[in-house]
């Protein structure tokens, strides 16, 4: 995963070097660099971690252990059963492993509830990725509608600079009065007070991308973007309901399944807690030896001695004993780990009567984590819903507000063209020529927020339903 936001990472950097970024590489590069898409990474691999841990719960253990020491003093030798009072040296060694063989599926739900847990950390990822999404989505299409204002204002201040130009030449001739041409100049800086308002709009649009991409300074200076060209956009009115919508987002949309996944293992948690107050048997297999200083063996023949007085007839002879040696030697070390060798088994039968209420205890805090679990996802639910029904109000809005806009719109433009025709011919005024062209800029204005806002929730509701994000 790591590996992947790198090379997203390289991909989207270059690309930006190349030239102005489309939706799909600003996307990339603000999941590469987003730290909360990183942790959730992370999260993922701790999960998937976990379930592989829990899938080899199931294997017996194996345990090694050797000891080396010394003992002075009075002790019996463990392997030769005798007193010893002077130092000796022990070595001990231990293999050991112990299996559980019921242990009331304890550990059959803790790998289910890993498998779970796992899965629902790969939503989580996913979740994060569709949070960044609609972040980069909502800051493009800002960007977009700043840019197409500053373009309709631009293309109104060039037209009325003509306009200037040409009533320049009729008060010259003495056709016009030359209050006309200062109400002319009037109008020409409220439009360039227009574009620079739409510019100081582009710029933070532009900010507020460049800070969710996470660029530096030098790749923010040069940061643009670019997209299909929307002026012929015709926003349809909108058919879905929200019984539709819904019925797919909940489907698809990884949040609602993390919340799912994360109420079936709390589930699993319950169980869980409950198997600590079922009986339980493990079986436990052991081989062991060791070494001891203590453990001699003769080396050689008898040493025979000068035979000693024992005691004496009732006559009065006495009687001889045989005085009888042995040279000895401590038995190697190889030989006193074969002959102590040592092997063990057992079964152990656990039946819990009494643990201070523990197992209750926490049976009972995994039922409320349980019950969290699932307010949790009827919170999220609701959540999903109310942002459904948002977007759906707001596209459905956005299409009467750009039907309007367009009507508007195109009986303005008329209105304009006949005034500029008038105008020329001294018939309006340029004050009545102005309040046209207002009405034009104001109609073209709502027509493009119209526009961009219905694109807005278009998209809203298609990262909902999990469907592919393009322009």
């Amino acid at each position: 995963m790591r590996y992947l936001s790198i090379l997203l990472l390289l991909a989207t950097s270059s690309s930006f070097a190349q030239g102005p970024w489309t939706l799909e590489q600003c996307v990339g590069r603000a999941e590469a660099k987003n730290l909360g898409i990183r942790s959730a990474a992370y999260d993922k691999d701790l999960a998937q971690v976990g379930e592989w841990g829990a899938k080899w719960g199931f294997l017996p253990d194996l345990n090694a252990a050797a000891t080396h020491g010394y003992n002075w003093g009075q002790t019996i030798d463990r392997y030769t059963n005798t007193f010893a009072t002077d130092r000796v040296r022990t070595n001990n060694f231990y293999l050991g492993s112990n299996w559980t063989l019921f242990g009331g599926l304890a550990q059959q739900n803790q790998f289910r509830k890993a498998k779970l847990d796992n899965s629902s950390a790969e939503e989580g990822l996913a979740a994060a990725r569709v949070d960044v999404q609609s972040n980069v989505v909502a800051r493009f299409m800002e960007m977009l509608s700043a840019e197409e204002r500053i373009k309709a204002a631009t293309v109104n201040a060039d037209r009325t600079r003509e306009q200037i130009t040409f009533t320049e030449a009729l008060v010259e001739a003495g056709r016009t009065a030359r209050v006309e041409l200062l109400d002319i100049r009037s109008q020409l800086a409220r439009e360039e007070y227009d574009i620079i308002t739409a510019e100081n709009q582009y710029q933070q649009a532009r900010l507020r991308m460049a800070q969710l991409l996470q660029l530096s300074p030098q790749e923010a200076d040069a940061f643009s973007i670019t997209a299909p060209a929307l002026q012929a956009f015709d926003p349809q009115e909108p058919t879905a309901t929200v019984a539709q919508v819904m019925q797919r987002v909940l489907e698809t949309h990884p949040a609602f399944k993390q919340s799912k996944l994360n109420v079936e293992s709390a589930e699993r948690s319950v169980e869980i807690a409950r198997a600590g107050g079922i009986p339980s048997l493990r079986f436990s297999a052991n081989v062991a030896s060791g070494y001891s200083g203590r453990d001699e063996v003769i080396v050689g023949e008898p040493i025979v001695g000068a035979p000693s007085v024992a005691g004496f007839t009732e006559s009065g002879e006495l009687v001889y004993t045989p005085n009888y040696s042995f040279n000895t030697a401590t038995k190697s070390f190889n030989e006193q780990l074969k002959d102590n060798i040592n092997y063990s088994t057992s079964w152990t039968l656990s039946i819990p009567l009494f643990n201070n209420m523990n197992t209750r205890t926490q049976a009972q805090q995994a039922r409320i984590r349980y019950e969290q679990a699932r307010l949790q996802q009827t919170s999220q639910e609701q959540q999903l819903q109310l942002s459904v029904q948002q977007a759906i109000a707001d596209q459905r809005a956005a299409y009467r507000q750009y039907r309007a806009a367009a009507n508007a719109y195109e009986a303005s433009r008329e209105s304009v063209r006949y005034a500029n025709e008038r105008f020329e011919q001294g018939a309006v005024t340029a004050l009545e020529l102005s309040t046209a062209k207002a009405n034009l800029n104001r109609s073209n204005a709502d027509m493009i927020t119209a526009r961009y806002s219905y694109l807005m929730a278009l998209k809203s509701l298609d990262i909902l339903q999990g469907l592919p994000l393009s322009l």
